[in-house]
């Protein structure tokens, strides 16, 4: 073996040491398991499981490519997070598809990229069940649904060109014998045709996309009483028994008006009657003729005369009074 022929075996050698030193340095961390997409209502979660065995101080980094594009250009939504999820929705249209992407990373060690399987989400989201309201007027039964609540503000209707509801509802109890309505194009439904008044009746409905054959679980059971139109006897007694209380309140009311209507009259005109002077000098008013005659009129002028008194003493009456 000539000098070229060692030093080309040599390269080789190293080369293949190197590529199994890299093997062995990115084998130390061991793959995430069971890395799945769950996608409800066009919310789309990447979740997996940690691997086995692992250090208690594993990070996850997780990331996406558009369809037909390498892991060379992955796009890093969620890196070194301890979380065993990672949510794309903000991230994606829902009309891509995509390959979604994590690794097991301790300290500057990383395993080997593990991907869920392409993904496309209009097709392959889960549709949630729709919210279903009633309501029962003169024997008939209305039914309000309402579509699944997604992050998207136009709702499923912007992602699919035909959304419609299954519905089906039977006498409570007797839900073998359901009646199906298929594909209701509304989201407001009046049924009427062969209902019992006085019966209770449930209802479910699920949403369907024919587009992709997709239909959503049913929603919950909500039951509601057929109404004949006529009022409740419990109604009626309840608005008798306001109406006496009402007209009760209003007697009561206009008595107490009355009663003191009437104090007020007598005290504002009694059936004592006052004298006529007392009568005129309340009519009229202070400065009258009569009242101002007599606040000008003078003092008459008092006369006086000195008058002098004596009296006459008597001879018995001066013997009684010398002294002795």
């Amino acid at each position: 073996m000539d000098c070229a022929e060692r030093i080309m075996v040599s390269w080789i050698i190293c080369v293949l040491t190197a590529l199994c030193t890299i093997s062995v340095v990115l084998a130390s961390v061991p793959q995430p398991e069971n890395v799945r997409v769950t996608s409800i209502n066009m919310d789309v979660v990447l979740e997996w499981d940690p691997p086995q065995p692992s250090s208690g101080n594993l990070t996850y980094t997780a990331g996406f490519t558009p369809e037909y594009r390498s892991v060379s250009g992955l796009r890093i939504v969620c890196q070194n997070q301890s979380e065993r999820s990672c949510d794309f929705t903000d991230h994606l249209s829902n009309f891509g598809i995509y390959t979604f992407y994590v690794r097991a990373e301790f300290q500057t060690e990383t395993s080997h990229w593990v991907n869920a399987s392409e993904f496309a989400i209009d097709k392959d989201t889960l549709i949630g069940a729709p919210t279903v309201r009633l309501s029962s007027k003169a024997g008939n039964l209305e039914v309000d649904i309402q579509d699944p609540v997604t992050r998207n503000p136009g709702g499923l209707r912007t992602v699919y060109d035909h959304v419609c509801f299954n519905v089906r509802y039977w006498e409570k109890n007797k839900m073998e014998n359901a009646t199906v309505l298929n594909c209701e194009q509304q989201n407001s439904l009046v049924l009427s045709s062969e209902l019992k008044p006085r019966t209770r009746y449930c209802v479910q409905a699920q949403v369907y996309i024919p587009s992709y054959e997709k239909t959503s679980d049913f929603s919950r059971v909500m039951c509601e009483t057929i109404t004949d139109g006529r009022a409740e006897p419990w109604l009626i007694v309840t608005v008798m028994v306001c109406s006496l209380l009402v007209m009760a309140v209003t007697v009561l009311l206009l008595f107490l008006i009355g009663w003191y209507g009437y104090k007020g009259i007598k005290f504002m005109f009694p059936k004592a009657k006052l004298p006529e002077h007392f009568k005129q000098y309340l009519v009229e008013p202070p400065h009258s003729y009569i009242f101002l005659a007599m606040q000008n009129s003078s003092q008459p002028e008092e006369k006086c005369h000195e008058v002098c008194i004596l009296s006459e003493l008597t001879e018995g009456t001066e013997s009684e009074g010398t002294p002795l």
